[in-house]
């Protein structure tokens, strides 16, 4: 990916992390985003761009392990339940 679309992507996927409609995952995916997208290869790019278009209570159910994360975002869940400490 284009170094200039590389970083529009990872500004409306920021926004779109911190700006959800639940408080509690714009905190969950906001901090995490702000911190590790910068950092994120194409792949992992377009897999968190599919995850954030996910509901938010299936998201919230997936970090706090109330619901089966799907296994297309098991390992992406785990990162950000740790980089929370939850």
């Amino acid at each position: 990916m284009e170094s200039d679309n590389k970083e529009l992507l990872i500004k409306k996927l920021l926004y779109r992390s911190i700006h959800r409609g639940c408080k509690e995952t714009d905190i969950l995916l906001g901090n995490f985003a702000i911190a590790r997208t910068e950092n994120f290869d194409d792949l992992k790019l377009k897999l968190y761009q599919d995850f954030i278009t996910e509901d938010d209570m299936e998201i919230y159910d997936w970090l706090l392990r109330a619901k089966i994360t799907p296994e297309k975002y098991q390992n992406l869940v785990i990162e950000i339940q740790q980089f929370h400490n939850l």
